[in-house]
């Protein structure tokens, strides 16, 4: 047992200390980055300025 009850917290990477982490809390970076690309899907039309020079096709 790796001392903590709840989290199996076996090493896959190099940086155990993260993976004991994401075990625990989530994987919050890549829970942020899925809710920024989210975002930015249901925003694209809805903040499209048209600003000059803008890449709009």
């Amino acid at each position: 047992m790796n001392g903590h009850p709840y989290v199996d917290a076996t090493p896959t990477s190099a940086a155990p200390i993260y993976d004991l982490l994401i075990a625990e809390r989530g994987d919050v970076l890549a829970d942020a980055a899925r809710v920024a690309e989210q975002a930015m899907r249901e925003t694209t039309g809805t903040l499209d300025f048209d600003l000059p020079g803008s890449d709009t096709a």
